[in-house]
């Protein structure tokens, strides 16, 4: 997590913006702002607002975080940096949290720099309502990839590999490797990951998916049917990495079209499940309505292939979130398809120009030809195909085409 932690939580990055900090249900988000609170010495300017305490406090005075704040506040100075944190876990759910942030920000954030921390909402919000351009920065925290098992350094975007620079010639070593296979195994979320138990990890896998498709469906959105969008969300591992067809949802669940889609955009809002269209272009036949889904829980899939595919499509996520955060570029992740077949897993384009493929492979170690074609058709300066069960492989099969085990791959990747 070491880009939140030294980018979300960076006063001389922030300036006088507050910081949303979004992404998944317990992946971290509040142990991570109480760490940084406590390390600073203001651990009593955490409020969440899920807490009886906290909505009690609020009902009696909005202003109420200023009595844990010295009476002798600075006069404003908008070239001073704010000398106080005030850190807002779940305050999204309150009907009128924008404009109540905004009156905060302007009246108070020459002297508190506010943290919003959520799992829902806080990347949405901009469709419609009170508008908060120019008073925050968004950043996504995501489940953990193996750097972040390991505490790896601090997170230096000049120094991070981004696609055009040269490949690392560094190798993983042993520790790497085994934070790889236990994430592939027990999940990025760091409950069950550090609980170590495969028992464990399905307990309580049953009680977040039932969580999320019960109390935030209801939280967020006026969905009333909760029994088919839980249907629905079991419906949906099976579809990971094809094109999602809608229309055999709607048969399916016996609903109509766009009832379908309203469900699918709430599984998304509440960090269920997360889409990647595909490469809009002029490229012959491609494909370019049906976006792909995959899961935050890659460990939701039973079989090897979609769970690999999906926990690659999170670790390029991750990547693609850090580059675009630390203001390296404007990056997006998609995957491109044809009509007639011929597919690639994932294209990562800066500006909207394709740099960057990715081929997902269990353990296939022959170059996918579709690489090679979708290189030479998109004009990608850079074509991988990761392999999962190849340890120590790492080898140039055309010009800019490397065919490389997952470990090597995860270690230069952001």
């Amino acid at each position: 997590m070491a880009r939140i932690k030294d980018w979300a939580l960076n006063p001389l990055f922030l300036g006088r913006r507050m910081s949303f900090i979004a992404g998944p249900r317990q992946v971290g988000k509040t142990t991570l702002v109480q760490g940084y609170l406590q390390h600073i010495k203001q651990e009593h300017l955490y409020y969440n607002w899920d807490t009886v305490t906290t909505k009690r406090k609020f009902s009696e005075n909005q202003l109420f975080f200023l009595e844990n704040i010295p009476e002798a506040v600075p006069a404003p100075n908008h070239s001073a940096m704010p000398s106080f944190w005030v850190a807002l876990d779940e305050f999204h759910k309150h009907p009128d949290w924008k404009m109540v942030l905004k009156g905060y920000y302007d009246e108070f954030g020459h002297f508190i720099r506010f943290v919003i921390c959520g799992s829902a909402r806080l990347d949405y919000f901009r469709r419609s309502g009170e508008s908060l351009l120019g008073r925050y920065f968004l950043f996504k925290m995501y489940p953990m990839g193996p750097k972040d098992v390991l505490n790896a350094e601090d997170f230096d975007p000049h120094s991070a590999w981004i696609p055009g620079k040269k490949i690392p010639s560094a190798e993983p070593d042993a520790a790497f490797k085994e934070a790889v296979g236990q994430l592939m195994s027990l999940t990025g979320f760091p409950e069950p990951f550090f609980a170590g138990s495969m028992e464990f990890y399905r307990r309580w896998q049953d009680a977040h998916i039932s969580l999320l498709t019960s109390e935030e469906v209801r939280d967020l959105s006026k969905i009333s049917d909760i029994a088919r969008v839980q249907l629905l969300s079991s419906l949906l591992p099976e579809r990971v990495g094809s094109p999602l067809s809608v229309n055999s949802l709607t048969t399916s669940l016996r609903c109509a079209h766009a009832t379908v889609k309203n469900w699918l955009e709430a599984l998304a809002q509440i960090y269920l499940i997360f889409f990647i269209p595909p490469y809009a272009s002029s490229l012959a036949r491609s494909i370019k309505k049906e976006q792909k889904i995959y899961f935050w829980d890659w460990g939701i899939h039973q079989d090897g292939g979609k769970r690999f595919e999906n926990f690659l499509a999170v670790q390029l996520m991750k990547a693609v979130s850090a580059w675009n955060e630390c203001g390296l570029g404007k990056f997006s992740l998609q995957y491109v398809r044809t009509k007639d077949g011929r597919e690639t897993d994932f294209l990562i384009t800066n500006q909207g120009k394709p740099i960057l493929l990715v081929e997902a492979k269990t353990s296939d170690k022959h170059l996918d030809k579709n690489l090679v074609y979708f290189k030479e058709k998109t004009g990608a300066k850079l074509a991988f195909q990761v392999v999962m069960r190849a340890d120590g492989l790492f080898s140039q099969k055309a010009p800019s085409v490397f065919v490389i085990d997952v470990n090597r791959f995860l270690l230069f990747l952001a």
